[in-house]
């Protein structure tokens, strides 16, 4: 997405490639893990006495006709999987309310996924049947940021939705624990942040 003078990401219909995908993913858990659009109570049981939820929209920045967010492997083919690959996450986030045409950046994060299994036609691995990537990435916001962290599959080179474990953050999200949920839609992420 590129940022318009307005301070906004506008909706586009950016090329469905792997690796911007694996970036959304990863960069879309890292931002819903920091920011204060969307709060909820949640639900009593908890061990924490204030839990939260936090929901961001994560759009990719690396939208361009050549994927900069892919980066393969030393000797290995760009156009097949391999271990060792790296995903950049590079997004911007925002609320989930448009205003005015575009919803309104109030951060972004930043991180990378490396694949580490990938299905036995490629390498032979037992009970490896789809590929996995661990990825890590940290959500920023003027107020401070959050860091997560968890394994995202894939299927048909596609990401599928997954659940990160929010590992610290800074500022007011000092000492920070809980989940990033991560979905995607096609133009852009969804995260949803459970705080304890």
């Amino acid at each position: 997405m590129h940022a318009h003078t307005t301070g906004q990401a506008r909706m586009q219909n950016p090329a469905p490639t792997f690796a911007r995908w694996a970036a959304v993913i990863a960069t879309a858990a890292a931002l819903a893990a920091c920011g204060t659009p969307r709060v909820a109570a949640a639900t009593p049981g908890g061990s924490a006495s204030n839990p939260r939820t936090l929901t961001y929209y994560a759009f990719d920045i690396n939208n361009g006709t050549t994927d900069p967010g892919f980066i393969p492997a030393p000797g290995t083919n760009p156009k097949v999987f391999a271990q060792g690959d790296e995903l950049i996450i590079n997004d911007q986030l925002t609320t989930t309310r448009q205003v005015n045409g575009g919803y309104p950046i109030v951060g972004h994060d930043a991180g990378v996924c490396t694949l580490t299994r990938i299905p036995p036609h490629q390498i032979p691995q037992q009970h490896a049947n789809q590929t996995l990537a661990n990825c890590v990435v940290t959500a920023v916001w003027d107020n401070g940021s959050l860091t997560v962290q968890g394994v995202v599959g894939f299927k048909s080179r596609q990401p599928e939705p997954a659940v990160f474990a929010v590992t610290g953050g800074t500022g007011r999200f000092d000492g920070a624990a809980g989940t990033l949920g991560l979905s995607f839609t096609k133009k852009f992420k969804i995260l949803t942040i459970k705080l304890k």
